[in-house]
């Protein structure tokens, strides 16, 4: 069950949660691992396009069973959607994917090493104030924090789960600031080209870049993609992304804010604002905006960084009574619209059935060039274990195609 059927169900039952709960985890999620097992005679050389969760985790995987490969990213640094800061606060801050949507077991599943020494700090997020704006007014919903708890990284960061246990396996095999621009599949080989006119070659080619690149055509195919495919691309909507991080002097906000009716707010997840330093053992007094979609549009169609704060902060002295401005101390916006290799948030929706649009682009191409990412993943879409997930699949599946 995908989180969205889940608070579907939730809703329909008036209950109104903005993640899964925990007490209904386990019946939501299949004991399967997602970590596959296989053989294979391969021995050529694969290239994964992209380094982000699904890049590394496919090459983590590729690792594993002794397979030549290289990931190839277009960024100065790996991790795409998974990003930190390093200084803004006394704890890492989580400016890219935050939650562990799933019970935290999906961590060791992923790693899926009986010899990783994986000791990782998890706290429960059960926000314990809740509250939503609507008409110019502040409501309460407390009640809703009997139903809400689900997981974060304490110390740490998803960012670091990949940086500690699967960057190390695979560093001397992510080559970084490379944007490949052209994969020409109709030889023997696959020719990968940059804009500088550097080639790469493999036998097989695995692209895990976020679905709005492969929209806008960042990437041509030789020979053009599929038809099918391409329309299946198109039926993926993505929409913009933003957090935003202020350090206050004083906590003056609840532990979580939604925006309009509670119930269909929380349904939708397009924007809220929260703690960011809930139970992070943290002397600072961190506010966090996560905004998708129309919401974030709000803000990334604005000329500058300045102009997004000063609409936020208005927003909150609105909400609280000038409370934001008389205790702001430093902020901090991460625009993923505006990164050049990303564009955006994550999938969202589809036009159409969702499994069949999947199963289209999922399709391998002559047994040489595949997809893999989060927004190709069924029952964990959106999700960073989803974009493992997918790219564990698809990787044992090109292993079979032999």
């Amino acid at each position: 069950m995908t989180r969205k059927e889940f608070i579907e169900k939730s809703l329909v039952m008036g209950i109104g949660l903005p993640f899964l709960s925990s007490a209904l985890l386990q019946s939501c999620r299949k004991d399967d691992s997602i970590f596959p097992n296989f053989r294979t005679n391969f021995s050529g050389k694969v290239i994964i396009v992209g380094a982000g969760a699904a890049g590394l985790a496919a090459g983590y995987l590729l690792k594993r069973y002794g397979v030549d490969f290289e990931i190839i990213e277009a960024s100065p640094v790996y991790g795409g959607r998974l990003k930190k800061s390093f200084d803004f606060a006394d704890f890492p801050i989580d400016i890219g994917a935050e939650w562990i949507h799933t019970d935290p077991k999906i961590l060791a599943d992923i790693i899926s090493n009986p010899n990783s020494n994986a000791n990782i700090d998890i706290i429960v997020y059960n926000p314990q104030s809740i509250k939503s704006w609507k008409n110019g007014k502040l409501k309460s919903h407390n009640y809703i924090s009997s139903f809400y708890s689900e997981w974060k990284f304490k110390n740490s960061t998803w960012f670091d789960f990949f940086a500690q246990f699967i960057v190390p396996e695979i560093a001397d095999k992510i080559v970084l600031n490379k944007p490949i621009t052209e994969i020409n599949y109709q030889g023997d080989k696959v020719l990968l080209s940059t804009g500088n006119n550097e080639t790469f070659e493999a036998d097989k080619v695995l692209v895990t870049t976020p679905v709005k690149t492969l929209q806008n055509e960042q990437i041509t195919f030789q020979p053009s993609l599929p038809t099918d495919k391409k329309e299946a691309l198109e039926k993926i909507f993505m929409g913009d992304g933003i957090k935003i991080f202020i350090e206050f002097k004083e906590k003056f906000y609840p532990d979580i804010l939604a925006f309009g009716n509670i119930l269909q707010a929380l349904n939708e997840e397009e924007k809220f604002v929260y703690d960011a330093a809930f139970r992070k053992d943290s002397s600072k007094h961190i506010l966090g905006l996560f905004a998708i979609n129309d919401k974030a549009n709000a803000y990334t169609k604005l000329n500058s960084e300045q102009e997004m704060i000063d609409k936020f902060m208005a927003e909150l002295d609105e909400m609280f009574d000038g409370k934001a401005t008389a205790n702001y101390v430093n902020h901090i916006i991460q625009n993923w619209s505006k990164e050049p290799y990303i564009q955006g948030a994550y999938s969202y929706s589809f036009e159409g059935n969702q499994e069949r649009i999947v199963a289209t682009i999922n399709e391998p191409i002559l047994n040489k060039v595949y997809f893999a990412g989060e927004a190709l993943s069924i029952k964990n879409q959106a999700m960073v274990h989803g974009a493992c997930e997918s790219a564990y699949r698809m990787i044992a599946t090109m292993m079979e195609d032999e």
